[in-house]
């Protein structure tokens, strides 16, 4: 994005910069207005202290004291490092790693977003770098393309004018998801096609369609001979075990519609196959994925198969994050979704919160929150705005936003690279990531070289975030091209130019359709199917918290224009299960799960499928009346790989309030 700013150098707007190769000057309508969320009025100014019980204004050189403090007497071991994605860059958001490592706190294995879709995907193709969509989704360098479980006008609206391209020179287009989404709605208006599959059964449909390939001598038997580890086992594994009315049954689709998309694949010279992350975030995510990867190679398109871009990129970042400042090994890492019973079974003493707000974003929600407000526990957050998070802090400290600081961003969408130097100045006394934890370093005493390796590497903590920029571009100089590396030095958008790689990244340099990895860890070594058991929860409906097309995570939920844009809560079912459960159009609905509840008003949706009910959107807790957000309802279960969050495996009941909240 483009910054504007007001003769006084405040941000006036953000625009889309028409000089980057992706967005090409448009921005979703969520990132348009961010700069309300950097003047909203309710950001935090000052850092707070709480004091007998209440959280109150203070100086940094008092909440640092108060840091210093809480954290006397307590083994490194016992501190946990809480952060995940609330703040992209590089430099940013791996910084505050050092003082952990500093520290010798214990970290999380950040499975709640896309680590079974990435486990899945990497145990087939090792690493993740997908076809370059800028190039490769126009017409003439695409004859189809398969959008699978990604609902891209909400989540990458930039894919959608490639889309609407491909389908006016005739290219068919797919679109697979588990309800008519306002991506398949476009799509089909273009001439494209939508097909709804049961949940869970994405990985049905792609081992029936496996199949059918090798059925109708469509598979590519040099590439998985050639190429592939386990060919054989896999041809012999799906061979007769997918019949065309079982894919049908287990998938919901008519056999027409399985027939078309088969015809479609077998057709196709130079196809593409983009697979989203929603369908992964379910029991049985990983191997969802990993099948949909085995289709791909059955094909011969592994290479044609988009999922995340973060290998093309091949970034090193620990000259930011400095793990050598360990003085003993890294405890083992705990699970960011169970982290709700690991809190309340008395784990860790203290916690250190930036980029994310887990009391309303993790799984098992409550229970999180419960075990982050432990009297025991001592808890700093870095933030924004006082989210549900922050009220639970002992010590709050404020946050800049993205133009108030200077980084390094990749992608993990498309191919380009950017470097966002600081181009405003922040409204109070808030401190960057990098400014925050360094200062914490100095106030702990981790002053100079004390305590760390006599490496050359300097000090750790008396350092400058536009200084720690360049640091990382130079460390990875190799990574550009002299062209490339100075305009990323100007701040000028760069698409990297592609990588060389030396076989697949999978322990046999191959594309494995049998792993003996995957096996090792408790798998199955040929991919297989079985029905999402909804993570044992005994609800009737299956739950689906959809992406908003009003805000991006909590934090927008701070700013009253996306608040306004995105209205009351409500939640889509079909009529016929409104009516099962004695509830009007437009009446409140209590959804229930064995985990928590929410109420929220119905709308009835004659698309929407049977036993299915659809809230879009991030739910604050002043916006339902038990103040809880949606992942109350989720399990603390992980996924079949990865121990990747179950989100769409929910199961609920639904009900009429017992009173008018």
């Amino acid at each position: 994005m483009t910054v504007e700013l007001d003769e006084g150098g405040g941000v006036s707007r953000v625009r889309g910069d028409r000089g980057h190769q992706w967005s090409q000057g448009s921005l979703c309508g969520k990132t348009a207005s961010y700069a309300d969320l950097i003047h909203s009025p309710d950001r935090l100014q000052v850092p707070l202290i709480r004091r007998d019980g209440e959280l109150t204004p203070a100086t940094w050189d008092e909440a640092l004291s108060a840091v210093v403090d809480g954290l006397g007497g307590i083994a490194g071991e016992d501190i946990l490092a809480l952060n995940y994605a609330g703040n992209m860059g590089l430099v940013q958001r791996r910084f505050p790693m050092r003082l952990m490592h500093a520290l010798g706190a214990t970290g999380h294995d950040y499975g709640v977003c896309d680590a079974a879709a990435e486990a899945g995907f990497r145990a087939v193709n090792g690493r993740s770098v997908g076809p370059d969509l800028d190039v490769e989704a126009t017409p003439g360098r695409c004859d189809l393309f398969v959008l699978w479980g990604s609902d891209a006008k909400r989540t990458s609206p930039h894919l959608l004018p490639r889309l609407k391209a491909l389908t006016s020179a005739g290219v068919p287009v797919f679109v697979i998801d588990i309800y008519r989404s306002e991506t398949i709605e476009v799509v089909e208006a273009w001439g494209g096609r939508g097909l709804i599959v049961h949940p869970g059964s994405d990985g049905a449909l792609a081992l029936g369609l496996a199949m059918r390939a090798f059925d109708e001598r469509a598979a590519d038997l040099a590439f998985l001979k050639d190429d592939c580890e386990g060919g054989a086992e896999f041809r012999a594994e799906v061979t007769g075990a997918w019949p065309l009315e079982r894919v049908a049954r287990e998938t919901g689709l008519g056999e027409d519609e399985i027939k078309a998309l088969s015809s479609a694949l077998h057709g196709a010279s130079s196809p593409l196959l983009k697979a989203g992350i929603g369908f992964a975030r379910r029991r049985n995510g990983g191997e969802n994925m990993r099948a949909v990867a085995s289709l791909a190679a059955t094909l011969g398109w592994s290479d044609r198969l988009f999922f995340q871009t973060g290998d093309h990129f091949g970034l090193d970042d620990r000259v930011i994050s400095r793990p050598e400042l360990r003085s003993s090994p890294a405890p083992a890492s705990v699970s960011q979704v169970g982290l709700g019973r690991i809190l309340a079974s008395g784990r860790f003493r203290a916690a250190f919160v930036w980029g994310h707000n887990p009391a309303v974003t993790l799984p098992d929600s409550r229970r999180v929150r419960e075990g982050l407000a432990r009297d025991d526990l001592f808890l700093v957050v870095h933030e924004l705005f006082m989210t549900e998070t922050a009220r639970l802090a002992d010590v709050v400290l404020p946050a800049t936003a993205v133009t108030e600081h200077s980084d390094v961003f990749r992608s993990y969408g498309h191919r380009t690279l950017q470097v966002g130097w600081k181009s405003s100045a922040p409204p109070g006394e808030q401190r960057s990531n990098v400014d925050c934890f360094a200062a914490i370093g100095r106030a702990l005493g981790f002053v100079g070289d004390k305590g760390f390796p006599t490496d050359g590497s300097g000090p750790a903590f008396e350092v400058d975030e536009d200084v720690l920029v360049g640091e990382l571009l130079a460390a990875n100089r190799a990574r550009f091209r002299d062209d490339e590396y100075h305009r990323a030095v100007a701040g000028e958008p760069v698409k990297l130019a592609p990588r060389t790689f030396e076989g697949e990244g999978t322990p046999s340099g191959k594309i494995e359709l049998a792993s003996a990895a995957v096996e090792a860890g408790g798998g199955s070594r040929v991919v297989g199917w079985t029905p999402d058991d909804g993570a044992g929860m005994r609800g009737t409906f299956r739950l689906v918290s959809a992406p908003s097309t009003a805000t991006h995570n909590s934090t927008f939920m701070h700013v009253s224009r996306h608040r306004a844009r995105l209205g009351e809560p409500r939640a889509r079912v079909h009529p016929l299960d409104l009516e099962s459960v004695g509830v009007l159009d437009g009446e409140l609905l209590r959804i229930r799960s064995e985990f928590g509840a929410v109420t929220v008003r119905a709308i009835a949706d004659p698309a929407l499928p049977r036993k299915m009910v659809r809230v879009d959107g991030f739910l604050n807790e002043d916006l339902v009346p038990e103040a809880v957000g949606i992942n109350a309802l989720v399990s603390p279960e992980t996924s079949d790989l990865g121990g990747g969050n179950v989100l769409y495996s929910t199961r609920v009941e639904l009900e009429r309030p017992k009173e008018t909240p």
